[in-house]
């Protein structure tokens, strides 16, 4: 083992190379790298659950209210909001809030939504933290919470907002159960995912800086040694480098193959089998056989169109992401800056 990592204890070592650098960072799994691929296409056309997303959906009449109500502004906030019309929708949410006290939950959470469209997520957040004060059952408000601190997490220098995110996140599926609102846990699940993803990416990018500074640091301290020349140096850095492991080499990320649907390429996320043996993620398969009929998406060769959920494929998809993170919906040269939230 290289002997300057091996003994960090050593007098003639200066230990400022070594400040804060060996901290738990993310395992990287290096084999074939997955396809750069996928059928997006398929699942643009699989119908959605509802989308916690928008959210904004206007269900009430304004005629069932009047101006002093307000119910009545918020209607009207939501209608811009489908419009597009942020800005304006604040505008409604801010009246609304003023009507009620500022004593309605979800009139804050609304706003705090648009914010987050126009881009303010400072405002957004307080809404969202408002929200939660008046109603700590809100859903919705959990949910834009965690979303606004994973988007500002993105640009910090730490990984405490992205992990505040992933509580938050959490706390808002597992109000689903208690609700009886069980069918938004899949779509909170993929924002806790996601979150996690970037928190995995996060946590290397941190770790390759410090290794970087390390390196920077010894790179300085052999400068000094006056005992060395050029191509004894070269081969204590190199030897160093090998020791932590190179922070710019590019990786390749290795997904095992019998987690990838063989319809989109991508893991899957609700595994089903067929009567034939063949797994494939649910929803492409209801589309295959809504489109070709009970046959095989990939043999072609005629099945009963009974499917039953592959348990084992499930785990072990849930299992391997909780290793690697980055692989939930991963694409070849992705950047971490793109995860939607």
């Amino acid at each position: 083992m290289f002997p300057f990592v091996s003994n960090i204890f050593r007098s003639d070592l200066p230990l400022f190379i070594f400040d804060d650098i060996f901290v738990p960072g993310p395992g990287i799994r290096v084999g074939v790298p997955r396809p750069p691929y996928t059928n997006q296409q398929f699942r643009d056309q699989v119908p959605k659950p509802p989308n916690l997303q928008k959210m904004q959906s206007v269900k009430k009449s304004l005629a069932d209210y009047s101006e002093t109500q307000g119910q009545y502004w918020c209607i009207l906030g939501d209608m811009s909001f489908e419009k597009g019309d942020y800005t304006k929708a604040i505008q409604y949410y801010d009246r609304a809030i003023e009507l009620t006290d500022s004593t309605e939950s979800s009139f804050f959470r609304s706003r705090g939504l648009a914010y987050k469209k126009i881009g303010n997520l400072e405002q957004a957040y307080k809404d969202a933290i408002m929200a939660i004060e008046l109603d700590d059952r809100n859903i919705k408000a959990h949910l834009l919470c965690g979303q606004v601190l994973a988007e500002r997490g993105k640009s910090q220098d730490n990984t405490h907002e992205i992990e505040t995110a992933i509580n938050r996140l959490t706390k808002a599926r597992t109000l689903c159960a208690g609700q009886k609102k069980q069918y938004y846990e899949d779509e909170l699940s993929k924002y806790i995912y996601r979150a996690k993803k970037l928190l995995w990416y996060k946590n290397k990018e941190l770790e390759d800086q410090k290794k970087r500074q390390a390196i920077q640091n010894y790179s300085n301290y052999l400068q000094q040694r006056i005992d060395l020349n050029e191509e004894q140096r070269k081969k204590e850095i190199d030897a160093f480098i090998n020791s932590i492991g190179n922070p710019d080499q590019k990786q390749n990320y290795d997904i095992p193959s019998y987690l990838i649907c063989k319809i989109t390429f991508e893991i899957m996320e609700n595994p089903v089998v067929t009567d034939a043996g063949h797994t494939y993620e649910r929803d492409m398969l209801i589309e295959a056989i809504q489109k070709n009929g009970p046959v095989d998406p990939c043999t072609r060769q005629p099945i009963s169109g009974e499917f039953y959920p592959n348990h084992n494929i499930k785990q072990a998809t849930q299992d391997f992401l909780l290793n690697n993170p980055w692989a939930f919906e991963y694409q070849s040269g992705e950047n971490y800056a793109d995860i939607e939230f």
